[in-house]
This record gives C-alpha cells, structure tokens and sequence, in this order.
C-alpha cells in the first residue's frame, strides 16, 4: 500500500529551530496523530508535508514523487503540484467556498483541476457527501451548517480529489465532545479503506479514539 515517508524534515522562523529531524512514516490502512505542545510546530510540519510551506533540510515522498528541501525553487514548485495531487489537506478553518453550495464545493476540485466532467463529479460527490453523512445538506451553504458538517464536508472536499494520503490541522477544534467520537469512527473506516491519514491534535481522547499510532514533539529550541 501506498503511503507518505518524511526523512530528516527541520525548519526554523527567525533563527530558531521549530523542529529538527523528524522522521515517520504513514503506510495506507493507517492513521498517525501527532501531539505536543503549541509552538512545537506541528502545523508547519503538516504543511511541509505537501508543499504549502518550506522545509529548511530534509524530504518528502509519496510514492514516486519526492519533495526535497534542497531542490531549486523551480524543481520544488513541481513537486509540491504534483504531491497535492495526491496528498488532501483538511485545514483547521476548513477554507470552503462561502459561495457555493456544499455540493458544488466537493464538485469543485475535479472540475476545475481535473478537468473532469461535471456530471461525474457530481455523481461521486454525492457519494462522498453520503459516505461522511451531510448528503441531506447538499444544497446548503457553509454559513448554515454546523462547525461538525463543514469538518465533513471539508474531508468529502479533499476525498473529491482521490488522495493516497490525508491530512487533517486539528481535526476536533471545532467539535464538541459528543462529536469527537463519531469524526474518530469516520477517519478510522477511511483508513480501513487503504487511506493514509495524518493529522495533528491536541485532543488526547479524539488520538486513543482514532486507534492508530501516536507521535508526540517536544520543542527543539
């Protein structure tokens, strides 16, 4: 099974190191949280992981497509389209299209970068809606759902787009308790299905709840 690799990842801001040398892998059937305090940088982590920010050393790799530090702006920018494509990003704010509608925000995706006919992308995405339970708010707009259906319709977004890899920014920040469980049931089935999923959180009950591995950083400066 497919899956992510990050070997020797480090970054800094200002001089000062955020994280050093982080090295894991995330096999697809698995799911790994990442823990620590804040300012740990356990975001910025996340983001290096598909391009979005920068790391100082170190590499990324999904299967053939490798994310290195080291390379020429050119060669990098390359390589982070071509890891998005195959790494989702589920961000803590959620970032929806405010103007559309929760269908046309999973449609979104594999319209407009994949080129992809809309009937068939609307054909999935309301699979995907069904599969992350919000299929009845199809035709509604992100300012009248729930904190817990735009985390679900975020994941159904990024699911549009038929990653090897996931990646979720505090997945539970905007979930009461009673919800935490029922998002740790859903990502658990999503790994079953061969997925990668690596998310970070400070949510100690929503990592046992998810069942996969927990790793913890500690501030390297």
């Amino acid at each position: 099974m497919s899956g992510i690799v990050v070997e020797g990842l480090s970054k800094a801001f200002a001089g000062r190191a955020l994280f050093e040398g982080v090295s894991l892998a995330v096999r697809g059937g698995e799911a790994v949280v990442v823990m620590g305090p804040s300012g740990t940088g356990k975001t910025t982590l996340l983001r290096c992981c598909n391009g979005l920010e920068r790391a100082d050393r170190g590499t990324v790799a999904v299967g053939d497509v490798l994310l290195a530090a080291g390379d020429s702006p050119e060669r990098f920018a390359t390589a982070a389209l071509a890891m998005r494509a195959r790494v989702g990003f589920v961000f803590q704010a959620f970032n929806l299209f405010s103007h559309r509608t929760v269908l046309e925000n999973v449609m979104e995706g594999p319209v407009q970068v994949r080129r992809e006919a809309e009937a068939t992308a609307r054909v999935r995405a309301q699979a995907l809606l069904e599969q992350v339970g919000v299929a009845h708010r199809a035709a509604a707009y992100p300012r009248d759902l729930s904190g817990g259906e735009q985390q679900r319709v975020a994941i159904a977004r990024a699911l549009a787009m038929q990653p090897e890899v996931l990646l979720l920014d505090e997945p539970t920040s905007a979930l009461d308790p009673a919800r935490v469980q029922s998002l740790a049931d859903l990502l658990r089935g999503l790994a079953g299905g061969g997925l990668a999923l690596l998310a970070v959180s400070h949510d100690e009950g929503f990592a046992v709840a998810v069942g996969g591995r927990v790793i913890r950083m500690a501030g390297s400066g």
